[in-house]
Parts: C-alpha cells; structure tokens; sequence
C-alpha cells in the first residue's frame, strides 16, 4: 500500500456538496471540512477530554473517503501543547470512527504527562 497525497486549495461551497472531479478521483463529498471537525470535536470532549481538539481536517480518499484530523492537547493559556493522535470523520456520513479503549487510554496518558511536565516547569 501507498499513499498519494494531491493538495488542492479550494473554498467549500455555502450549500450542498463537494464534487471532485480530478481523475482518477471522482465522487461527491456531503459533509464539510468544518462540520466533520464540529463531529470530532464533540466526540473528543464527551469521550477523551476537554483539553483535546481536532486539528485541520485532510479528506483521504478511498472506498469511505474520512475526514482525517490531528488531535491536538489544548491547554489555557498555552494554545495548542501536542500532537497526541488522529480522528477520523466519515466524508459520506458525519459518523465518527471511535477511538478504542486503548487509544483513549493512550492519548489521556500522554496528554496528563505533557500537562505535568508544563505546570511543573511554572513552579
């Protein structure tokens, strides 16, 4: 497997979808870039925590084209601290691909060890 990343600066249009039109790359795309982070981010303060944030979300296509995002450590006063994983949104449907157990546990570590090596250094 390989990854073909093609980048394209384009405006999302007020209504409706997104049509892709750049071969071999054809489809429809309902759901926008704003509301797939919207998606994520909710996921992210109800299951990992409120510290957590959806970065830029990047459209990877394939056979369910996602919404892919950095989950990013935000803390006050600090902005954005880390990079702690990634979250993906469906493109087709706003569904959010849940993290396991797992994945949860690992970001929340990270996220309490960046936190206490910040707040220490303050003391």
């Amino acid at each position: 497997m390989f990854q073909i990343i093609y980048e394209e600066t384009v405006n999302w249009p007020e209504n409706g979808s997104f049509i892709i039109k750049t071969p071999p790359l054809e489809g429809e795309i309902p759901v926008s870039p704003d509301s797939a982070r919207r998606r994520a981010n909710g996921y992210l303060a109800r299951y990992v925590g409120l510290a957590m944030e959806a970065g830029d979300p990047a459209l990877v296509w394939g056979q369910r084209p996602v919404w892919r995002m950095p989950i990013y450590l935000t803390l006050h006063g600090w902005g954005q601290v880390a990079k702690l994983g990634e979250i993906d949104v469906s493109a087709l449907t706003r569904e959010v691909f849940p993290l396991s157990h797992l994945q949860i546990t690992e970001i929340q570590d990270r996220a309490d060890a960046i936190a206490a090596r910040l707040t220490s250094a303050t003391s």
